[in-house]
């Protein structure tokens, strides 16, 4: 068993340290922090033109107060005395953006040189002050117009359990974009590494000295680490740019000290097990695999998301027992048990089965990919068919 444990390690690190590059990981941080750099100057640069307040020239006020033409996103230019030709050719020059003609109250025209986003400002603006010109005029109590718009407070009071914070709400979506980083990392990696070896032929040199359980164990251990390192990697991003917004004010603090540590601790097991599981799976379907340019099976690379499809029912009524079902089996309790959490009570017993039932799910799935690695991995030429994978899953 010692030496067992000893060559599943040796396997760990090999095929760890195979595509797991520190300077990679480095550099891919500084090349999309470089991109996010240009594209904030550009967008700085972009947004310094596109949002300045544009300059309206008031050719007539119609039956409003030019007093109340003030607007923080639009600066009005009183230009009734001007003649329309020289406000024509001052809107040609590009020295005004535009025109602005009220004929009445329920009548305006806006003369601007091509399409712009701030003209539909401008219109709830002028909504605005047609709405409270009308009131005014009909002697209606505007407070009372106001309270009519107000609406009702509707406070919410939980039969189980308690609202849950914002902060938990995100670590929940957190934890299932990580399941879904690590398992697609995890894929590829498995498909590059397991298909590459059959194609050359190197795995049958190796399984005549390795117990295939302990190879397959070893490359399901060392890419999930690839994948858990890259989620601490960027986690601790997250958290020194966390502790930067601090200093400038901003109370995140606060808010994460909001976070239920029960909610975290089940959220990480979680991520664990979910990949350990998906990466197991995807190691036992890799094996069957000669060319993964025209295998029908890479297909089954989509099957981590529709777990997350099913987790937006939990919107709907977390409490129905489709949901709460979902939220235990292993399939799909990785995406539904977070969403459910957060959105509703859940009894104590649903976490400690659903996360026994991943680990469960985790062993039988290796010794599923071992059982058939050890046998498609010989075969070159016809892709095994689900039946047959089956039954040397069944074989003892």
């Amino acid at each position: 068993m010692k030496n067992e444990l000893k060559v599943v390690w040796e396997v760990t690190k090999w095929e760890f340290n195979r595509f797991f590059k520190w300077m990679d990981l480095i550099k891919g941080v500084l090349f999309f922090s470089l991109f996010g750099l240009i594209g904030g100057v550009i967008g700085y640069w972009l947004a310094s033109d596109t949002f300045t307040a544009p300059d309206i020239a008031v050719a007539n006020y119609g039956s409003f107060d030019p007093s109340l033409f003030e607007h923080n996103e639009l600066q009005f230019i009183d230009h009734a005395a001007t003649h329309p030709d020289s406000l024509n050719q001052q809107l040609t020059e590009g020295k005004i953006s535009g025109i602005l003609t009220i004929y009445s109250l329920d009548d305006a025209s806006i003369r601007v040189p091509s399409e712009r986003a701030w003209v539909i400002i401008l219109e709830q603006f002028l909504n605005e002050l047609r709405r409270d010109v009308k009131i005014s005029e009909s002697g209606i109590d505007p407070e009372w117009i106001s309270s009519l718009q107000a609406g009702i407070g509707l406070s919410r009071e939980f039969e189980k359990g308690g609202e849950s914070t914002t902060a938990d709400k995100i670590v929940a979506g957190i934890a299932i974009f990580l399941v879904l980083m690590a398992v697609f990392m995890g894929f590829a990696y498995q498909f590059t590494a397991i298909t590459a070896e059959k194609q050359q032929r190197i795995t049958e040199q190796v399984i005549s000295a390795i117990r295939p359980q302990a190879w397959i164990d070893g490359k399901i251990l060392g890419i999930t680490g690839i994948g858990m390192i890259y989620i601490l990697f960027y986690g601790a991003l997250g958290i020194a740019g966390t502790l930067i917004l601090m200093q400038f004010g901003i109370p995140v603090g606060s808010a994460l000290a909001q976070i239920n540590p029960i909610f975290l601790i089940t959220f990480i097991l979680i991520v664990l097990l979910g990949t350990l599981m998906w990466n197991s799976f995807y190691a036992a379907i890799a094996a069957t695999i000669d060319d993964p340019n025209t295998s029908q099976k890479t297909g089954w690379m989509t099957m981590p998301i529709y777990p997350v499809m099913l987790a937006f029912f939990v919107l709907i009524n977390p409490d129905s027992i489709p949901i709460t079902i979902l939220g235990i089996i292993p399939f799909t309790s990785y995406a539904v048990l977070p969403a459910r959490m957060v959105m509703t009570y859940v009894a104590w017993w649903e976490p400690l089965l659903a996360i026994l039932l991943l680990m469960i799910t985790v062993h039988l799935f290796r010794i599923a990919a071992a059982r058939i690695f050890s046998t498609a991995i010989m075969m070159v030429g016809k892709e095994p068919t689900f039946k047959e994978m089956f039954y040397w899953f069944r074989r003892v």
